[in-house]
């Protein structure tokens, strides 16, 4: 899926990948958010839309993305 502009798109998370539950709405149905021409990731929630912070690879999304307040 992509933006109306094109420079953004979303791709599946493979399943390989370790990504916890969105700490807003508990959804696991989870994808990643790439930015084409900056060349960023960010994990996002397919049903609430919370994004996580961008990084320059898929694997430091997921980490930022699994990383919470608490912890």
């Amino acid at each position: 899926m992509s933006d109306p502009k094109g420079s953004c798109r979303r791709l599946p998370v493979s399943t390989a990948t370790d990504l916890a539950a969105c700490p807003f709405c508990a959804s696991i149905n989870l994808g990643f958010y790439e930015h084409v021409y900056a060349k960023h990731f960010a994990v996002i929630c397919n049903l609430c839309g919370a994004e996580g912070p961008s990084r320059p690879t898929r694997e430091e999304a997921g980490t930022m993305w699994n990383r919470r307040v608490h912890e």
